[in-house]
């Protein structure tokens, strides 16, 4: 079923499988901000693609024009792609090209099934159209932010990636090609089912690959992450506790200042009582830090964070009871806490100043459980295993941080959004 004399058919085809290639490679892919910009490439390119595979085809013939494809239709579009995709070189070619090599496993076996059960124009049309569409939509909902977050992580290595599709395109287009069209060739059945065995089997591999080398520089990452957030909380403890002694130290002085006073007061000397007491009005006042619990590590964050929140101008609504053991290393349970009023804060200093609050609550009766709560600004979507997503470069850190400590902990944790707040809660 080549249908070599049909002009319209073939036309089709190549416009299903151009916008379907390009529909698959935005689907998995981070494109530039100038939408318009954007659109008006991809019109253009298809226009191109289209106007010259008619042209071709109705001078040269249909076997002319795909074994000129290479060089006419596909090195074209990813060079194009890839003005709008926001990406390495080297990792826009391999997503590129692994989408080429599956949109011509589809073309080809759809058209090889097509043939098998004896169909006609129409159903090899709709099939050719529903399998396309279907692939888009599970590439969009499935593939796409596993993809980016891997994307994002693992910024090495794409280069050598890259020549895996780009040798099995080359040898699928020489297998379907030569000497004949593949279905001429009484062969190229059992070539092809061969070939997609090994590519499901490399593909699977350079998964694997992929998602170790995340899972190794996440962890990195949250490693340095966590250093960094240990050093800070060490860091406001010690605040902490130097602000304990200078309110002893005031507590002090003030005992020292009433014993001066009551010593000129039995003397009965007024003039020195009052310029001493204005003397003592001139000194600094010493501010009690604010204290939650007795372990020094957790006071510290809770202190530092919701003092922050409140110079930001946060409304904070706390109901704090925590036991003097703690469930956990307190260190861990302080960098949970630090992350989760982080993601809080930024949320509120997004909105407008009365519309500001975070509310915090927390009991260890009968089991240890806190949660968070505080307005946003947006639409908050959430991905694998109930996460919020976030699509941001750096951004997402301090709630996956969140997931790594209740999965060591084994502790429960939900994430929700709803009528304009965003809630997290965590039980131990």
């Amino acid at each position: 079923m080549i249908f070599d004399n049909d002009t319209a058919y073939q036309t089709y085809r190549i416009l299903v499988s151009i916008f379907g290639t390009l529909g698959m490679v935005v689907s998995v892919s981070r494109l530039k901000e100038n939408k318009r910009k954007n659109l008006l490439i991809i019109i253009g390119y298809a226009v191109y693609a289209i106007a010259f595979s008619v042209l071709c085809i109705r001078f040269f013939g249909f076997l002319p024009f795909l074994r000129s494809a290479i060089l006419t239709i596909s090195i074209p579009g990813v060079i194009i792609t890839f003005l709008i995709a926001d990406a390495s070189l080297s990792r826009h070619i391999f997503c590129c090209l692994s989408e080429l090599v599956l949109s011509l496993y589809l073309i080809v076996g759809v058209t090889q099934l097509n043939t098998l059960f004896g169909g006609s124009y129409v159903t090899n049309l709709l099939l050719l159209l529903f399998v396309y569409l279907t692939v888009i939509i599970l590439e969009a909902f499935f593939l796409r932010t596993v993809f980016l977050n891997i994307a994002d992580t693992v910024t090495g290595g794409w280069g050598i990636l890259a020549l895996i599709p780009c040798s099995f395109f080359i040898l699928t287009m020489v297998l379907a090609l030569y000497p004949a069209h593949y279905t001429q060739n009484a062969s190229f059945s059992i070539l092809f089912a061969l070939s997609c065995a090994v590519l499901l089997i490399i593909y699977y591999a350079i998964f694997q690959y992929l998602w170790l080398q995340y899972r190794y520089r996440m962890e990195e990452r949250n490693r340095d992450l966590l250093r960094l957030q240990i050093e800070n909380i060490r860091k406001q403890a010690k605040d902490a506790e130097r602000k304990v002694r200078d309110v002893r130290n005031a507590r002090r002085d003030i005992r020292q200042m009433l014993s001066t006073v009551a010593g000129f007061a039995r003397e009965g000397n007024a003039e020195a009582i009052l310029a001493y007491i204005k003397e003592a009005s001139t000194r600094t006042d010493t501010a009690a830090p604010a204290r939650y619990c007795d372990d020094p590590i957790l006071n510290a964050t809770l202190a530092a964070y919701l003092g922050r929140a409140e110079h930001s101008g946060i409304a904070v609504e706390q109901r704090i009871s925590l036991p003097e053991t703690l469930p956990v290393d307190s260190a861990e349970l302080a960098i949970c806490f630090s992350n989760a009023l982080e993601n809080a804060i930024n949320a509120c200093e997004q909105l407008p100043e009365n519309q500001r609050k975070i509310v915090i609550r927390c009991i260890h009766k009968p089991q240890f459980m806190f949660e968070i709560e505080n307005p946003y600004r947006g639409r908050v979507s959430f991905g694998r295993n109930e996460l919020p997503q976030s699509y941001s470069p750096g951004h997402g850190i301090g709630t996956r941080s969140i997931m790594a400590f209740c999965e060591k902990h084994n502790a429960f944790y939900s994430f929700s959004a709803e009528n304009g707040w965003f809630k997290l809660v965590i039980a131990l």
